[in-house]
């Protein structure tokens, strides 16, 4: 049949039925992705989610370099919802616009550069003092304890205190930021057609909203020396409108907040489940960067990243048509065999610093040096500080799309 053959498209669109929220998909991703990629190549059509899933380090890569696939999804979710969703979803869908990862050029850019110069390299360097202060703290609490549920008493309050104080948010509000995130988690990582997440997710983002809002109008008087200053300062002709700065800094808190989260969280589970590793690291410490970058390949954050198609195209042989949406499988491409020998196991002298679980181009995460930082001194002091961890119980993930969150991590530990 050829490409313009109806019958043609009826037949990859009646392709596998994958469903990545069934218990299999989120208990074990990995798996189910490879299958996948096995039984019907690189690219293939979920009918469960409408939605192309490229399964392949090479296809994930194209994906994120290729202009033909948009990353512009507000108007896609505002597209698929009908008109009584969309007024109800509309507080969200606006704060969502001013966020750089839902726009494209140049767009994309002009959101983007007020922010970079806040997250290079050197500029976190002088964050590590205080991120360790932070870590100590917190470990100091767990280890008297002796038990804990790790996710809300580390992996959660940490990156939320880091990306707090870049933005100058006063202490006492940071708690709130963690209920705020969840409801809006819903819509930003897909939890499928919810209509009780949907309502949190608006919810929330109302909440986000006017609280930034706030806090820029409190910086236009008295500015201060942090992140939501120096974007008020910056603000011009071709600068952020209060909109976007509103979304940018609610972008900023979410994305440095969850994903880092639940980088410790998945971390841990991954060297506790393989103590050979954890030994290698405590008899050489310098290896704790890579581990770091392992770990990020092997279990990372962030399982998927949505696209639309602006333009028809081919891919892998399979016909794609505008408007479709595309799931740049991240999981799956971190742990293609193609391009990562053995790539189901965690081995922390692996060089894995082609993974892709940052992003790649224009769309590299913008927050990864402090992510790295973060996961760099909070794992180390963590395993440092507890010769031993035992995870109790089964896991659960939550019902996400996108990321690969663990709901709880209850753990029992032996201080070192």
């Amino acid at each position: 049949m050829s490409r313009g053959d109806p019958a043609a498209g009826k037949l990859e669109r009646d392709g596998p039925w994958a469903n990545l929220l069934s218990p299999e998909a989120l208990a074990d991703p990995y798996a189910v992705l490879a299958d996948l990629r096995a039984e019907h190549g690189p690219v293939c059509w979920s009918g469960r989610h409408r939605a192309w899933l490229l399964t392949s380090f090479a296809e994930v890569a194209g994906g994120y370099r290729d202009a033909r696939l948009s990353s512009d999804r507000v108007g896609a979710i505002a597209r698929h919802l009908d008109a009584a969703d969309r007024a109800a979803m509309a507080p969200t869908l606006e704060l969502l616009r001013g966020w750089m990862v839902f726009r494209d050029e140049p767009d994309h850019t002009r959101l983007r550069d007020p922010v970079r110069w806040a997250f290079t390299p050197k500029a976190m360097e002088g964050l590590r003092d205080q991120v360790q202060a932070l870590v100590d703290g917190l470990l100091d609490d767990i280890v008297e304890a002796g038990t804990c549920d790790l996710v809300a008493a580390f992996a959660f309050p940490l990156p939320a205190m880091v990306i707090a104080h870049l933005l100058g948010v006063p202490a006492a509000d940071r708690d709130k930021f963690g209920l705020w995130s969840r409801k809006l988690a819903a819509v930003v990582f897909g939890a499928g057609d919810d209509p009780e997440r949907r309502a949190l997710a608006t919810e929330g983002s109302t909440e986000f909203a006017e609280y930034f809002r706030w806090l820029v109008a409190q910086r236009e008087a008295e500015p201060g020396d942090d992140l939501v200053s120096a974007l008020v300062a910056a603000q011009g002709d071709e600068g952020l409108n209060a909109d976007e700065l509103a979304g940018a800094c609610t972008l900023l808190l979410f994305a440095g907040h969850e994903t880092t989260a639940d980088l410790l969280a998945n971390g841990t589970v991954a060297l506790v489940r393989h103590p050979g590793e954890l030994d290698r690291l405590r008899r050489d410490p310098g290896l704790w960067p890579m581990a770091v970058e392992e770990i990020l390949r092997f279990d990372a954050p962030t399982k998927v990243q949505v696209r639309v198609v602006s333009e028809d195209h081919e891919r892998s042989g399979r016909s794609l048509r505008a408007g479709d949406m595309v799931y740049l499988c991240l999981a799956g491409a971190n742990r293609d065999p193609a391009e990562f020998p053995d790539p189901d196991r965690l081995d922390v002298r692996r060089d894995p610093r082609q993974h892709i679980a940052f992003g790649l181009g224009a769309h590299h995460c913008l927050g990864a040096p402090l992510a790295r930082l973060e996961g760099q001194i909070g794992l180390r002091s963590l395993f440092e500080r507890c010769a031993g961890i035992e995870v109790a119980g089964d896991l659960t993930y939550e019902a996400l799309i996108a990321s690969r969150s663990l709901v709880s991590l209850p753990v029992s530990v032996t201080p070192s």
